[in-house]
């Protein structure tokens, strides 16, 4: 509920004077209370708007839960879960037989020297054989035959992608430096101290931005195949987040579904990204989205609407004017996200969207009161009213952007560490090589493997 607050002092009457007035005079008094009295608007928050809770330093009333989730009451360990140990191998790299020491019968002291020991016990111990991974240094030869006809000199040098003239670092140090930058955010100068402690390797933080650059660059192949794979698919999610880069703003973008992850760095936040990067829009796909402007022009076969960032503006609507239609809203997108998981025909689901539909009418025709924060909301709901319940028609399409939300979300945990990236083609390198690494484990495929094979010169998506 709002609060109110008295633009100037105000001198209230005493009971006795309260008590000598007539009903006029105290129907006037009350008047005069309302004129002067000004109502203070609840503050936004990460509960009730689209405000990152990073941003809140120091809210007036902070509120332990801000999740949108009701309490489940489920805590630990639930029923049923099946725990994982360490399970011993059939086939070990290694065999060490422990020597027979025991030379007479602890019982009867009988000699033991003769007689044949059988296995009794298998011990395992899972490590780390250092001497593998220590440095080394591997000569590519090529060779030449000149023509006997004509004295041609025929060299065939078709050297690895990664095998450059004189001396260069091979696509193991190159995979590891960028898997180190990119999924554990580590910085270049423990990035070399870790290569000079683990492996005596010598290199300077110069050549670790080289190495991740040229990782970034020879990504570029694999880029193309998920823009084409997620222009083809039924379902992408779509988000963006501010990022400094040598000072100036910058926007990373992120495009995403169950098995694929691109991410874009651009000075823009405009639609102009979205047509640079996905010439073809998203035709065959339902887009979900959170409704900024950017995404006004977006080509897509349809559009879903993130109820999240709706439920939380509804929040911030219930909290100042505390209506029982803010509320209905409320319940009714709640319960038609419920009804989502179920597991429904297409059939089922065009009736179950037309009834959700004719509720969500009947509610946006309510009378609300001018400029409150409940007509704002009637009056965007009302808007975006074909984009709010595309996802009964479809199993695989969320009420939500979450996911979107959690895969931008490493680019701010990389500026934590960082500060910044120091360059535009730094931003840019970053996020193609988190995009790869992102789609890698969506597929239940090694990280560290997959940039290894890409900056080998092997196709992997």
């Amino acid at each position: 509920m709002k609060k109110p607050v008295f633009s100037y002092q105000f001198c209230f009457k005493e009971d006795e004077e309260l008590n000598k007035l007539t009903r006029e005079e105290l129907l006037k008094y009350i008047q005069h209370i309302r004129e002067i009295a000004i109502y203070e608007k609840p503050s936004k928050n990460s509960n009730n708007s689209s405000i990152p809770p990073s941003s809140e330093i120091a809210p007036p009333e902070p509120k332990k839960n801000q999740s949108l989730r009701s309490k489940g009451g489920k805590n630990g360990g639930q029923f049923g879960h099946k725990g994982e140990t360490l399970k011993q191998t059939e086939r070990p790299d290694e065999i060490v037989d422990i020597p027979y020491t025991i030379e007479a019968c602890k019982a009867c002291g009988f000699n033991l020297e003769d007689t044949l020991a059988t296995l009794k016990e298998k011990r395992q111990v899972l490590d780390l054989d250092l001497q593998e991974t220590m440095k080394k240094i591997t000569q590519y030869q090529s060779y030449s035959k000149v023509c006997p006809n004509c004295e041609q000199d025929n060299h065939d040098n078709t050297y690895p992608s990664f095998v450059t003239p004189n001396i260069s670092y091979g696509k193991n140090i190159m995979a590891l430096v960028a898997y180190l930058g990119t999924v554990h955010y580590v910085s270049y100068r423990r990035i070399v101290q870790t290569l000079q402690t683990m492996y005596k390797l010598s290199i300077s933080e110069g050549t670790v931005d080289n190495l991740i650059k040229r990782a970034g660059k020879l990504s570029g192949d694999e880029m193309k195949t998920i823009v084409s794979q997620l222009e083809m698919s039924d379902m992408v999610g779509i988000d963006e987040t501010g990022a400094k880069v040598n000072g100036s703003k910058y926007w990373h973008w992120v495009f995403q579904n169950n098995t694929s992850t691109y991410i874009a760095a651009d000075q823009s936040r405009g639609t102009k990204v979205i047509n640079d990067h996905f010439k073809e829009g998203f035709v065959n796909s339902v887009v979900v989205h959170d409704n900024f402007s950017s995404y006004n022009k977006l080509i897509a076969k349809e559009e879903q609407l993130c109820l999240a960032h709706k439920l939380r503006d509804i929040n911030y609507a219930i909290e100042c004017d505390d209506t029982l239609l803010m509320k209905n809203m409320k319940i009714l997108i709640q319960e038609a996200m419920k009804d989502h998981k179920q597991d429904l025909i297409p059939a089922q689901r065009v009736i179950l969207k037309q009834q959700y539909e004719q509720t969500f009418d009947y509610l946006l025709g309510r009378p609300t009161i001018a400029k409150s924060e409940t007509d704002k909301q009637v009056q965007s709901l009302t808007k975006a009213r074909d984009k709010i319940f595309t996802f009964l028609l479809y199993s695989n399409v969320p009420p939500d952007n979450n996911a979107s939300e959690r895969a931008i979300r490493n680019i701010k945990v990389k500026l934590k560490v960082s500060g910044q990236f120091k360059s535009e083609q730094g931003a840019k390198d970053y996020a193609a090589l988190r995009s790869i690494v992102d789609t890698a484990r969506k597929r239940g495929m090694n990280e560290f493997e997959v940039i290894r094979d890409i900056v080998g010169g092997r196709r992997v998506f």
